[in-house]
This record gives structure tokens, sequence and C-alpha cells, in this order.
């Protein structure tokens, strides 16, 4: 990929994105930390699509265990940043924004705002794949927020057990 190309196409402005980032704004960390897990398999399923590297896939995983406390932070950054290396040396621009919006919503666990990075790179991956005014990603739009809303309306997704600095997290945000 040369140096001009974009490596995204969609920023926080753009239809059908602004609405994400508004109810983005308002959420919880828990709430972004479980969105960006459940809607990030399909980019790990795009990406999988044009590569057998595990990376991205081990990144996922990393930051579930991470969320859980199974495995501590050093660990999970450890497989995060190895996502970002396979983005780059995939060799494709499909594969490539579906890892790193993979990275990014594996990054959620440590800062709310990674988890938009799922969106923006989500986006651009299909834009790259289908044409950025395709249907697939009108769709993409709509599934990513109707998944936004699901996420903050259901209480069962946020009453799972969770490391400890997340329940820490959960506590702040209650008082």
């Amino acid at each position: 990929m040369s140096a001009r190309e974009r490596k995204i196409l969609f920023s926080p402005s753009d239809d059908g994105v602004a609405e994400l980032y508004e109810l983005a704004a308002e959420l919880s960390k828990l709430c972004m930390i479980v969105w960006a897990y459940e809607y990030s398999e399909k980019y790990v399923k795009l990406f999988e699509e044009y590569s057998d590297d595990d990376r991205v896939r081990r990144s996922r995983d990393a930051s579930y265990l991470w969320s859980k406390g199974v495995i501590k932070m050093p660990q999970a950054r450890l497989e995060i940043l190895a996502a970002h290396r396979a983005a780059k040396e995939c060799g494709n621009a499909v594969a490539e924004a579906a890892a790193r919006a993979v990275a990014h919503a594996a990054s959620s666990v440590h800062s709310k705002r990674h988890a938009t990075g799922l969106a923006l790179y989500g986006l651009t991956a299909l834009a790259k794949k289908y044409g950025k005014d395709s249907k697939e990603v009108k769709e993409e739009k709509a599934r990513l927020l109707k998944g936004l809303l699901t996420v903050s309306s259901e209480k069962r997704y946020l009453s799972e057990n969770r490391a400890d600095f997340l329940e820490k997290c959960a506590e702040r945000r209650e008082q």
C-alpha cells in the first residue's frame, strides 16, 4: 500500500458514523468493551479470508481474557500489538483494515475510545472490498449502531464476571 493511500476512509462526522460516536460518548467503558468484542468477530473472519495468520484472532481472544481477569494487561498488549503487525505485514488493504478494526476493538479494554476504531477500520475494510457507497457498508453502519443500542440496553451484558479493574470502573460509573 502506498504511503499516500488513506488507511481510514471514514470519519466520526460521516453519516451513519456520527450517531454511533454520539452514543458511544454517553456509554460506559463496559458497554464499549462488550460491543467491541461482540462485533469484532466479523472482522476476524474477514481478515482470515485473506490470511491464515492467527495473530488477529489471538488479540481478540486475549482482550476477552484480560477483561475477565484471566490474563494481565502486558500479555494482552503483546497480542494486540502483534495484530497491528499482522495488519502491516498482510499485504492486502481489506485484510489490513479488518485486522486494525479487531486490534482497536481488543484495545477497548484499555480505553473505551479505542472501541470506535472498530467502526472506522471495519467500515474501511468493507469499503475497500465493496466500495464506500455499497449496500454492505450502509448495512454495516446500521448493524454497528443497532448493536451498540442493544448492548447499552441489556443488563445481562454488564452483569457478567469481569476483572477487578473493570469492577472498579463500573462502581465509579454508578456513583
